[in-house]
């Protein structure tokens, strides 16, 4: 067993080890592409395979954050290990040797899988009940929950859509698709409200058309609707925001159902709606229902693993100390487990 750098030429081989790990997600290589050597944000130090006589067995795909909000984050994008070689210490190998790097990159905080810029779900699937037990071993606390919602499209689903965009424009309101050209008023836009979805929204710009929907009021854009922007083999949906100088006038449910309209005519019939927040107004605008549920897990760095510190209790016969330990790393609620109390004593 060795680990190696993950290369372009090995994108074939993780995207078998991913379908065989990931039973409850869709996979593709153009996904694991998108998630791994083909990230704008790759670095190839942060990723890694573990290979047995060659054959890549399982891998890993870091980050580090980028955003204001999370400066000193690093990001366990993907990792997968393939079902017949767990519990035979390959998943500890490549999440350790990750811990590493993200540390030599000052990251104080590792969280598994809810990367802004570029994520394949946003936290864990609660029901991959191998990977919950493996990151609590691993001293990682879930901190909070991200949902998925989904709901059926079809073409000419919305036929009043025409009529809604013309009784908008007699309101001042222009809206159309996105062009090459609108970047820097859509950044401009994005920046001041949601620059965590810039990268995002860039990327579905990018494409032919592209995928991004705009509302303008007095030469500004005041709302946007984007799709595939993130996991652009799927019928992915997002993100979306509008001005809130001017919500309550139906801007963000055409321009929903413009995206909508769009994957329908891909051949989609579901789409999905990842990590959301308005649950009512998808419920109430397109029929979606929640369909996911997803555990965000995260690991201080700045946090000495307990068997350390009881080791180090030990050597300098801290009867009392290692008592305290004991406590905590038996607690009968690992979840709960308030190790943070016991930072570096």
């Amino acid at each position: 067993m060795r680990i190696e750098p993950l290369t372009p030429d090995l994108v074939p081989e993780i995207t078998r080890v991913a379908k065989h790990a990931f039973e409850f997600d869709e996979i593709d290589e153009a996904l694991i592409r998108e998630k791994t050597v083909g990230a704008e944000d790759f670095d190839p130090e942060l990723g890694v395979v573990v290979k047995v006589e060659d054959r890549v067995v399982g891998f890993a795909q870091g980050a580090v954050g980028v955003g204001s909000d999370d400066r000193g984050v690093g990001y366990v994008r993907l990792l997968a290990v393939t079902p017949a070689w767990r519990r035979r210490k390959v998943g500890s190998l490549l999440l350790l040797t990750l811990e590493g790097k993200l540390r030599a990159r000052d990251c104080h905080t590792v969280s598994i899988m809810d990367c802004p810029q570029n994520y394949f779900q946003p936290g864990l699937d609660f029901r991959y009940t191998e990977g919950v037990c493996f990151l609590l071993r691993h001293g990682y606390r879930m901190v909070h929950e991200n949902h998925n919602m989904r709901c059926d499209i079809e073409v000419g689903q919305w036929p009043d859509l025409e009529a809604e965009i013309k009784r908008l424009s007699a309101e001042g309101f222009e809206v159309r698709r996105a062009q090459f050209a609108d970047e820097p008023p859509i950044c401009e836009f994005l920046q001041s409200h949601w620059p965590a979805w810039v990268a995002e929204v860039k990327r579905a710009l990018r494409h032919d058309p592209p995928r991004v929907y705009l509302a303008w009021h007095n030469g500004k854009v005041v709302a946007f609707a984007a799709y595939q922007g993130n996991n652009a083999s799927l019928s992915w949906f997002g993100p979306m925001g509008t001005d809130p100088e001017v919500r309550k006038k139906g801007l963000g449910a055409i321009l929903l159902r413009l995206c909508l309209q769009d994957l329908a005519h891909q051949g989609w019939r579901h789409a999905i709606i990842p990590w959301v927040g308005p649950i009512s107004f998808y419920a109430r605008t397109c029929g979606a229902w929640l369909d996911r549920c997803f555990w965000v897990y995260r690991k201080d760095l700045s946090i000495k693993p307990l068997k350390w510190r009881l080791a180090e209790a030990a050597l300098a016969e801290e009867s009392a100390r290692m008592s305290e330990l004991l406590r905590a790393f038996w607690s009968d609620d690992p979840m709960t487990r308030k190790e943070p109390e016991l930072v570096n004593k």
